[in-house]
């Protein structure tokens, strides 16, 4: 017993050095390119900012709201600061600035027009919607693209908002099948995206959206959006 032990040869025990190079490098944490980060900021960031809107617009508001409003819009116009800080570390970043400018009271009111907001963040479209029928539009949204196609000949909106990010059909993929369609009228097609550098305004316009609009979207913005792109729709 002894004998045939003492013949049995001891298990290979690698040298300190050799164990932890024979190891697995433990998995790195990928960091995700910077524009795929600052779109990923700027979508909560579009929500918020909606909300805040919605919220300073209301006709009464009770002192501690209107105090929570303004140090919402203190906190929010700096979180938007940092994100264009961010986005101006891109190489060809050419992100529209957040301006949380007021609507104009004196300015007239807008045409009413049908807009389908296209979307898979909930919430955003929610905020969005919203505040568009605040703006005095009728609106209809669709949580896809695919969504969107079905909706689209029955309701015949003026314009199509939809975000360009989403599972399954993307919002360049919408914008293509929109200008294949046999419609009566061709909505105005718009793109909002987190993503603001300038190769990507360039391929929504090749991909057929009229105008590409990076997150969040201030309401003087959408306002003179929808003001301005009457004239293209009456053409």
């Amino acid at each position: 017993m002894q004998a045939s032990m003492a013949n049995r040869e001891p298990p290979f025990e690698p040298a300190a050095n050799s164990r932890v190079n024979a190891l697995p490098a433990p998995p790195s944490t990928e960091k995700k390119p910077l524009a795929k980060i600052v779109h990923e900021l700027r979508n909560p960031l579009s929500a918020f900012t909606t909300a805040l809107h919605l919220l300073t617009t209301q006709s009464e508001k009770p002192d501690v709201v209107r105090q929570l409003a303004g140090m919402m819009t203190q906190q929010l116009d700096r979180f938007a600061q940092i994100v264009e800080d961010l986005a101006a570390l891109s190489a060809d970043a050419q992100a529209q600035p957040y301006q949380n400018a007021a609507v104009d009271p004196l300015r007239p009111g807008l045409p009413a027009m049908k807009i389908l907001l296209v979307d898979d963040n909930q919430s955003a479209t929610h905020m969005m919607s919203r505040l568009l029928e605040k703006l005095g539009q009728q609106v209809r949204t669709a949580a896809s693209a695919a969504e969107a196609l079905e909706i689209l000949p029955a309701f015949a909106p003026e314009f199509v908002i939809s975000d360009i990010a989403m599972p399954g059909m993307s919002g360049y993929d919408l914008a293509r099948r929109i200008r294949e369609l046999a419609l009566p009228k061709r909505p105005y097609l718009v793109a909002i995206t987190g993503y603001g550098q300038e190769s990507d305004r360039q391929e929504a316009l090749a991909a057929g959206f009229d105008q590409h609009l990076t997150k969040p979207v201030g309401v003087a913005t959408l306002e003179e959006l929808l003001r301005t792109s009457t004239c293209s729709l009456a053409s």
